[in-house]
């Protein structure tokens, strides 16, 4: 009995070797797929940032292309102008447009700053593209059209004017 008893045992301890290693392995293929699932969620993850990605750069092409419109008209507007000024330079003297832009100029003073910016942008372009020599006093005053300017305040006197200056003394009331 006791070879049985041996046999026994040295079956039994080969068991549980062979069940170890067995079991080894299991938690060895349970951690692969425990981490392949975790790449699985990583690549959806990419996928959803990607197509997020994809939404927002058709939105930023859509804008792309409607800046290039609003940039094409622009310059086709600035090519009208410049077309027209040089023809409106060509027929009249220097003397007159100089005189022409002193009165745009002075009119302009009165528009808001980003009007006066764009005044003084146009007016220095059709005085470089007609060759015209602008005066001191007319370059000046174009320099200084997109400096702030603060606004003149109303200021209201209560009471009778004349009877301030019409007496020889003042008339506390």
């Amino acid at each position: 009995m006791e070879i049985n008893l041996n046999e026994l045992r040295d079956w039994n301890d080969g068991a549980r070797r062979a069940l170890d290693r067995e079991r080894e392995k299991v938690v060895e293929r349970v951690e692969l797929l425990n981490s392949v699932l975790r790449v699985m969620e990583a690549v959806d993850e990419i996928v959803a940032e990607n197509e997020s990605m994809k939404t927002e750069i058709e939105g930023l092409r859509s804008q792309l292309q409607a800046e290039k419109e609003q940039r094409t008209k622009a310059e086709m507007q600035l090519s009208e102008m410049s077309k027209l000024s040089a023809g409106v330079a060509k027929k009249a003297s220097q003397e007159e447009v100089l005189k022409a832009l002193r009165v745009f100029v002075n009119k302009s003073k009165r528009k808001k700053v980003e009007k006066r910016i764009a005044v003084k942008e146009m007016v220095l372009e059709l005085a470089n593209a007609n060759g015209v020599l602008l005066p001191e006093d007319l370059s000046a005053a174009i320099d200084s059209l997109d400096d702030e300017q603060v606004e003149a305040r109303v200021v209201n006197v209560q009471g009778n004017y004349n009877d301030i200056h019409d007496n020889d003394s003042i008339n506390r009331i």
